[in-house]
């Protein structure tokens, strides 16, 4: 029978792991942004030329973003973990965590001028900010009702 202890220690794993795998793309962001610049994508964006720089600039500001969103979805995922769940630390973690999707967004709208298609990867960043920063509303009017609660006879 699935817990929903297995299930937490499950998600921290996954975060784990993430995190781990960001950090060896990292070493990788050369090889895979010279071999994307070789492809012959010419014609699919307002600038032309190599986008060697801009993929690598804005790979690696995704990669520092991803590993703050995965830094701080573990700090979380080890609060629920104590039981503490509604509190204002775990909205400024949500709310740290929509930020930096938006902050990943910034960089693949610009790379969209080489590359047409990372307009859709900066749409689906600030989309999962936004899905982000409303389910930190959700948390905020959460802890909200729980103080009334706890202050109420």
């Amino acid at each position: 029978m699935w817990t929903k202890q297995q299930s937490l220690r499950l998600s921290i794993n996954v975060v784990r792991i993430l995190k781990l795998f960001i950090l060896v793309l990292c070493f990788c962001v050369p090889v895979m942004a010279r071999w994307y610049d070789t492809t012959d994508t010419d014609g699919i964006g307002l600038i032309q030329g190599s986008v060697f720089l801009p993929l690598t600039i804005c790979l690696y500001a995704a990669a520092v973003c991803g590993e703050v969103c995965l830094w701080l979805l573990g700090k979380l995922l080890e609060n629920i973990g104590k039981g503490i769940v509604f509190t204002a630390e775990n909205c400024q973690y949500l709310r740290f965590i929509s930020w930096c999707c938006f902050a990943a967004a910034i960089p693949f709208t610009i790379l969209g001028c080489w590359r047409f298609l990372s307009f859709v990867i900066a749409m689906a960043a600030g989309f999962f900010g936004l899905i982000l920063h409303v389910l930190k509303n959700v948390f905020d009017k959460a802890v909200e009702l729980q103080d009334e609660n706890d202050y109420t006879i």
